[in-house]
């Protein structure tokens, strides 16, 4: 496995999501089939509200496949109950019994006899896989494992066994529930968690989301009542059991609340006036259950529309065991065509994972999903490392523009400093490197929210977390003209070296003794914070594999440079070299790079002339050995306590000689009792697992794979099993275990204890191996081929060349006449070579700066070679930011999710003081430093331009600006409109906590019709203050002629006719011109009684008008420090467009004169416009010239 094994002491079982339920296609195409993978799924509520927003319009006929998987197999059986529940006939009668049974830690007699009555009948199901698929929820309800089948009725077995045991054992049984519930509640007055599910009110929530926290873990039910009916008395079985043990583990901080979308309960519904603070607890109750009812309904109409002889819309697959490698199965078994893989199911376990050969084996039929178009990794970030999720899930994410890839977690109080941390090296290099990138990360803008989290670190002062979703997508895949989404780059040796040894010196911070040092000044929490470690040498060497996959460079000797000259000499990592032996074996075992000395000429012939002591009966010496170490019971069992309360240390082994020490990282743990078959090189092990685990009395056997040639080098060696140092083990363990942290030693010659073998325990002779499938193939030079220049410290990319070789007679004869060719701006990822009438594009996998391109011109040998600076600094945006891009006929967004309108509440704007959220939830699309750049200026800033004027929409639409909303808005250049927008609602998209507009655009176009409609109602839009005329400059129009197409295709409902005009005209937008329209006119008047119904006497205009959903670009808080909210005030009105143009390099934490990074302390501020940063005073004065005419001190 990629991560490190941990002690797991002290557990938790989280049957109950602690964030709202997202919809999981909101990334594709309407009608696109989703197989969606679901990593670290935790309980169903995405599934289920995923089928409710897709239960109306084109996307009712959407293919649903998901593939659950979860660590914790009580979360999988728990969820097979509430869908088995939902497929059977009177389920939407049931859904308040439903209810129960998923959230409630005590249950009434109707819920219990339902839920027993349902586990006895999925008992008599699972007595093997064909009895399950074969019966009624099978054609659905898929399990991907004959392992996870197993388990899964273990435990409704479990559940079923509750009732049947003798009275006194039933009573010892709810009196240890009852106490272990009320022992694990959180130790706190307030816990505010469930607050975030109001998104934009969560401010409103606070006291509520406590008082019912309160509530629910004092009477075990969701209530507003701070007692619990007599009747509701029975424990909840299926909280009784899970890899905490035979007891009631959930964690502390559960609150169903969390999974719904408050923002519905505290928003003024339409036609109500009422303010935020008079909701009441019992209005946000029924609120969750109403919500839930809703998706429980669609999916029941789904599942009971469906039948065994006809292929499913719907259909869930379940799997329970390791995220990371799940993933890495999947791919070994399309690869293979085989349901047999080498990966292990979980840690702590010794089975392989083998898939259903029915489904995953050759020639199954119907082909289930081995990619997938989206993977959701639900908080796996915290848990496993974001280089582990994506080194895993790139190879399987299906190669589309729409297929994406899902991340969220908690960072600290400086969230703008947490990913590069996470990534351990610069967001575009890592991208580059793997292929993917945060798709706001380009665009510098999200639609999704996140901004209530900084309100509610102002108003409860706690700035220890702070959530962030981000989604994924494969680099290049906003620019049209790419088809290849695999497309390799090219980077030289020794810069690919400097990478890897950054990114190396990143993962194993930890070895770093000046860092250990600097934390002694940290508090006990934050030490136990900064210990959690997520890499080992296995993690980077995966991540190396997946970089030889994609880039075109001379791989052994960047593997050379990296090794010899960077490494080896390395003095950074004070156990660097401990861990080297390590390196080299997972090197090899990848198939990444063998070592000269790992050779197996060079291991032969030490076995020949050396004849080591411990092989000396072996015929033959392989490469690498696995070493079993064995570690009786009873030296372990004394030191439980101590391992239990460190928190979640790593354990690693080491082999120790006279004069050596070389530790291994990447190793695997069962508990259990080992059979040795055979002798020398032909023993065997086979370790019969122990089910009760570290309950149980059974050794702990732990084996790993070293080098041969390590066993050979002394005579005296011994195997010893410890735990990693960090500050937090030092603390927790170091009296007890001395300053190595060593739990157990022995001998390399004790063969009670410790055995070498040629093959991992449990090995089957023609078994998998995990080499076959990890380094394929390596990516071939081509002509066109991207190269990345990097900076001098091989940390930031700087520039792409690529070489155009001219092989078209014209423009041959062109450049051999001496023409020059131009470079033209074609989107922010393209280019156009021009000379003379002819021009050739040229795609790149980053946004490029066609203004500052270098060209190199070979007339004689017909090349030219350009030389292109990314443009990724914050401010520089192009008018092309909403890419929309062609899909086998249909139109995929790549940085704007879809909508359905239809299914996002409405809410009031009659009460102006219920919106005073409204204003502070807009402002936060600024983030600080856009609210720094002067607005008596020009921004500078397109995307900036483009949020000043949304922003000013909202403020009149909600009314918080002038009073009554305006009838229409006329967006305008010189006085010429190019569209108004007529708003009709401002809607909840609360799966995003943000507020959106439900509106209706209408384009500028010489139509006659059009114009003729217009001329009916124009004395009711032209009239007083109806029309609210916004002028804005050029670039900012043709940036919203991109939004326009972007804001109508997120909320369409219909499908695109087959004569559309983006089809025929192949243009999206069909025009940059302020009189023509740039959208389609597929969808003009559908839907629009709504509309009419809004504005009656608008009738004329209907068939002209197309909906749209438009909605605010929202900051990045992990890019930047975001505005303060109590700053909003401050950006509610329009700057005119009549402004100087203005710098846009306010880039976060860069010099503006040579682009150097660096933190805030390392960079000087410009000391008058308190923006610029500059690396030296000699950056300052080169930059001078340029910047004085536009550096303005700000306003005070």
């Amino acid at each position: 496995m990629a991560h490190p094994v941990l002690w797991r002491g002290k557990t938790f079982f989280y049957p109950i999501g602690n964030t709202s339920a997202v919809c999981l296609t909101q990334d594709l195409c309407p009608t696109e089939k989703a197989d969606v993978l679901l990593l670290g799924c935790g309980d169903p509520r995405h599934i289920l509200y995923t089928v409710y927003t897709n239960s109306t319009g084109s996307q009712a006929s959407r293919k649903l496949d998901f593939t659950c998987c979860d660590l914790e197999s009580a979360v999988i059986a728990r969820n097979v109950i509430l869908f088995t529940l939902l497929a059977d006939e009177g389920a939407a009668q049931r859904v308040p019994q439903i209810w129960n049974i998923f959230f409630h830690f005590f249950l009434d007699k109707a819920s219990h006899d339902l839920l027993i009555s349902q586990c006895k009948k999925l008992v008599e199901l699972s007595s093997d896989m064909d009895s399950w698929h074969n019966g009624p929820y099978g054609h659905f309800l898929r399990m991907c494992a004959g392992d996870t089948l197993a388990e899964l009725r273990r435990l409704w077995q479990l559940y079923v066994k509750t009732t049947t045991c003798s009275p006194s054992e039933a009573k010892a049984f709810e009196s240890a529930y009852a106490a272990d519930v009320k022992a694990s509640k959180a130790k706190f007055e307030f816990v505010f968690t469930a607050s975030r599910a109001a998104g934009p009110l969560s401010m409103y929530a606070l006291k509520m989301a406590g008082d019912h926290f309160n509530i629910y873990w004092e009477t075990g039910i969701c209530s507003a009542v701070p007692k619990r009916p007599s009747e509701v008395s029975h424990p909840n079985p299926t909280l009784a059991y899970s890899m905490v043990g035979d007891r009631f583990g959930v964690h502390y901080a559960t609150d169903p609340l969390s999974c719904f979308h408050l923002a519905e309960a505290f928003a003024p519904a339409v036609g109500s006036a009422r303010h935020p603070k008079q909701v009441t607890l019992k209005d946000v109750v029924n609120v969750c259950k109403t919500q839930f009812s809703r998706w429980c309904t669609s999916v029941s109409k789904v599942l009971r529309s469906q039948s065994p002889s006809s292929p499913s819309l719907l259909i869930i697959r379940c799997f329970v065991g390791d995220a990371l490698s799940l993933c890495q199965a999947l791919g070994y078994s399309r690869t293979t065509k085989s349901s047999s893989t080498p990966f292990p199911v979980a840690p702590w376990n010794n089975a392989c994972i083998t898939l259903d050969p029915d489904a995953y084996g050759i020639g199954a039929q119907p082909p289930v999903p081995t990619t997938f178009n989206i993977i959701d990794t639900s908080n796996l970030l915290d848990h496993v490392g974001v280089l582990n999720i994506l080194a895993v899930t790139s190879p399987i994410l299906q190669r589309t523009p729409s297929a994406t890839l899902y991340t969220e977690g908690l960072s600290g109080s400086s969230p703008e400093e947490v990913l590069p941390q996470q990534l351990c090296g610069d967001i575009a290099t890592i991208g580059l490197l793997l292929g993917l990138i945060p798709v706001s990360f380009i665009s510098q803008f999200t639609n999704r929210s996140n901004m209530h989290e900084l309100l509610m670190q102002v108003t409860t002062g706690n700035a220890t977390q702070n959530h962030e979703r981000l989604a994924w997508k494969l680099l290049g895949g906003a620019e049209k003209l790419l088809t290849d989404l695999d497309c390799p780059i090219d980077i030289a040796a020794e810069q690919l070296a400097g990478v890897f040894f950054n990114i190396y010196l990143n993962m194993f911070s930890h070895e770093n003794m000046a860092r250990k040092l600097g934390m002694v000044k940290q508090s006990p929490e934050s030490i136990k914070l900064l210990g959690i470690i997520h890499y080992h040498r296995r993690s980077f060497v995966e991540i190396l594999g997946a970089v030889k996959r994609r880039v075109i460079t001379d791989w052994d000797s960047t593997m050379n440079m990296l090794l010899h000259d960077k490494i080896q000499n390395d003095r950074t990592l004070l156990t660097g070299m401990n861990f080297y032996q390590d390196l080299c074996c997972q090197l090899h075992l990848l198939s990444v790079f063998t070592v000269k000395w790992m050779s197996l000429q060079m291991v032969q012939e030490v076995h020949r002339v050396e004849r080591p002591f411990i092989f000396r009966d072996w015929k033959t010496l392989p490469q690498t050995v696995c070493v079993v170490l064995v570690v009786p019971r009873d030296h372990l069992q004394p030191l439980l306590p101590d391992l239990d309360g460190a928190g979640t240390p790593v354990l690693q082994c080491d082999i120790r000689g006279v004069t050596t020490l070389n530790t291994f990282s990447r190793i695997n743990t069962v508990f259990g009792t080992i059979k040795i078959s055979g002798k020398s090189d032909g023993k065997t092990a086979a370790i019969e697992e122990d089910v009760t685990r570290r309950y149980g009395s059974s050794p702990l056997v732990v084996w790993f794979w070293v080098p041969s040639i390590v066993l050979s080098t002394e005579h005296r060696l011994s195997v010893g099993l410890s735990v990693l140092s960090t500050p937090a083990t030092c603390m927790s363990l170091g009296m007890k275990l001395g300053l190595t942290l060593s739990l157990f030693r022995a001998d390399m010659g004790d063969e009670r204890l410790v055995h070498i073998l040629r093959q991992r325990p449990n090995a089957v002779s023609e078994g998998p191996v995990e080499k076959s499938v990890q380094i394929s193939s390596r990516p071939m030079k081509t002509p066109g081929a991207t190269f990345v220049r990097l900076d001098k410290e091989c940390k930031k990319p700087l520039s792409f060349t690529t070489r155009v070789d001219i092989v078209e007679p014209e423009m041959k004869a062109s450049l051999t006449s001496g023409a020059t060719p131009t470079v033209n701006q074609v989107s922010m990822h393209s280019i156009a070579i021009v000379l003379g009438d002819k021009s050739l594009q040229f795609p790149f996998p980053l946004p490029v700066d066609a203004k500052k391109a270098k060209l190199r011109i070979a007339r004689k040998s017909l090349y030219i070679e350009v030389t292109l600076p990314l443009k990724l600094a914050l401010g520089e945006t192009d008018t092309d930011m909403f890419p929309i891009i062609p899909k086998e006929g249909d139109l995929a967004l790549w940085n704007m999710h879809r909508v359905n309108l239809d299914q996002c509440m409405p809410f009031s704007i009659n009460n102006k003081k219920a919106l005073d959220w409204v204003n502070p939830h807009v402002s936060l699309m600024f983030s600080e430093r856009e609210r720094r750049i002067p607005q008596n200026l020009a921004t500078g800033s397109t995307l900036l331009d483009v949020k000043h004027t949304l922003h000013l929409i909202f403020a009149h639409a909600s009314g918080t600006a002038d009073g009554k909303p305006p009838l229409c808005y006329a967006l305008q250049e010189e006085h010429k409109i190019f569209v108004l927008l007529y708003i009709t609602d401002l809607r909840l998209d609360v799966g995003s906590h943000a507020v959106v507009a439900d509106a209706w655009v209408m384009p500028s176009s010489p139509l006659s019709a059009k114009v003729d409609a217009f001329n009916k109602v124009s004395g009711h839009v032209m009239s007083g203050s109806n029309m609210k005329q916004l002028g804005i400059p050029v670039e900012e129009r043709k940036a919203w002629m991109h939004l326009l197409v972007a804001a109508t295709e997120r909320c369409r409902m219909w499908e695109h006719k087959t004569n559309c005009e983006y089809r025929v005209q192949g243009a999206i937008p069909l025009t940059l011109q302020p009189d023509e329209s740039p959208i389609c006119s597929c969808g003009a008047g559908v839907g629009a009684e709504a509309f009419v119904k809004k504005y009656p006497m608008l009738r004329p205009l209907a068939p002209h008008v197309t909906r749209a959903v438009i909605s605010p670009l929202f900051a990045l808080s992990y890019m930047e420090k975001v505005g303060r909210p109590e700053d909003s005030d401050a950006v509610t009105t329009k700057t005119p467009p009549t402004r100087t143009p203005a710098s846009a390099a306010a880039v976060r934490h860069a010099c503006a004169a040579c682009g150097k990074e660096g933190g805030f302390g390392s960079l000087l501020i410009c000391s008058r416009c308190k923006v610029v940063r500059y690396c030296s005073a000699g950056c300052q004065r080169e930059d001078w010239k340029g910047h004085k005419k536009r550096c303005v001190a700000p306003s005070s």
